[in-house]
């Protein structure tokens, strides 16, 4: 290991968000807009719904909430 020169430290605030990646950083900010909730499904049902998901290029918390609002109308 080496000392790093004084004056090269990183500062705590440019630490905590360095050490977010861009996914956890996104999911912070989703986190204020959206609200987490758990649902029972088929598993197998669930497995075909996520390969479709990728094949289509968007994730499946797209294709739920896309379908929700489909549903009210939104």
């Amino acid at each position: 290991m080496s000392v790093e020169e004084k004056g090269t430290e990183m500062p705590l605030t440019s630490m905590a968000s360095a050490e977010k990646s861009p996914r956890e950083l996104r999911q912070r900010q989703d986190e204020k807009k959206y609200s987490r909730t758990t649902i029972v499904v088929d598993p197998d049902l669930y497995k075909q719904f996520k390969a479709f998901a990728a094949s289509t290029g968007t994730t499946v918390t797209a294709l739920l909430n896309g379908a929700m609002r489909n549903i009210l109308g939104k």
